[in-house]
């Protein structure tokens, strides 16, 4: 498999691990946002966020509470930790492999989420919310 993070879970390719247990593995990103930006793999190669199991979500997002809280002791000046996972090529999803980012955020870091122009000049109107809202409830009722 040459999937970047498989090679890093086998230890083909180094990496500054911070936790680890049977399910995931937490390690600081090479690129980081901020100084302690951590992601969070599964030990299970999967490339979706949504082809995880229940389990898996919650291990998943059980070690970046932890890696969060420990963010907020360690990073000088940590007031706030964004968790950040991105699923598929068109959301930002650089690696096929699903992970968290967990990023330490400083006041002044320069570091945001954009939103499209014109996002909250105008509410969308109550119908259109309505008919997606129904959508969704139908498709996730059928489940």
């Amino acid at each position: 498999m040459n999937c970047t993070f498989c090679k890093i879970l086998n230890q083909e390719l180094p990496a500054s691990r911070i936790i680890e247990d049977e399910h995931n593995l937490a390690f600081l990103d090479i690129h980081p946002v901020s100084s302690g930006h951590t992601l969070i793999i599964p030990r299970r190669h999967v490339e979706s966020f949504t082809d995880l199991t229940k389990e898996e979500v919650t291990q998943l997002f059980e070690m970046g509470k932890v890696v969060a809280s420990h963010l907020k002791n360690v990073v000088e000046d940590c007031g706030g930790v964004n968790l950040s996972l991105a699923d598929g090529a068109v959301a930002g999803q650089e690696v096929p492999h699903a992970h968290l980012h967990v990023i330490p955020r400083k006041e002044g870091d320069g570091f945001g989420w954009k939103f499209p122009l014109g996002y909250s000049e105008k509410a969308e109107p109550r119908e259109d919310l309505e008919r997606i809202a129904a959508l969704l409830k139908n498709s996730i009722e059928r489940l």
